[in-house]
């Protein structure tokens, strides 16, 4: 099997609503986001996956998390008013963790992969970790 990794960087704020300490108010990171992808054989030219590729991939779905404010749907009067402010949101059915940060982008990034790299053996996501620091991270695979 070859593995490759790519490191991606973009700020976003977000509030934990079910927790006790400071994560409970509104805050933000800088989070980083490593994405693992693998494949059974290489491609014609040698490789895994193009990494330009895979952060055209990637950015079509961080995109929409950079420089956003990710809620829990419980918080949707925040929500409303940074909205009604011109604010980025998204609300999500859970709260906005490092933990279903990782999960909810090991599953996109993995459906855009299959969709461009059908064939069976081709390159396919391994995994995603997503730091909310240097010190702190998070990371989702099925295995």
């Amino acid at each position: 099997m070859y593995r490759i990794e790519k490191r991606f960087t973009f700020p976003m704020g977000h509030r934990l609503s079910k927790h006790k300490g400071r994560c409970f108010s509104l805050h933000g990171h800088n989070f980083t986001v490593l994405v693992g992808v693998k494949a059974k054989r290489l491609d014609d030219n040698d490789m895994v996956i193009d990494f330009s590729d895979l952060k055209r991939i990637v950015m079509n779905r961080l995109d929409q998390l950079d420089h956003c404010m990710m809620l829990n749907v419980t918080d949707q009067e925040f929500a409303d008013k940074f909205k009604e402010m011109g604010m980025r949101v998204i609300t999500v059915n859970h709260d906005p963790t490092a933990e279903k940060l990782s999960q909810n982008l090991y599953w996109s990034i993995g459906v855009a992969l299959e969709k461009t790299y059908p064939l069976e053996g081709s390159v396919r996501i391994d995994y995603v970790t997503v730091f909310e620091n240097e010190n702190s991270k998070a990371t989702f695979s099925t295995e």
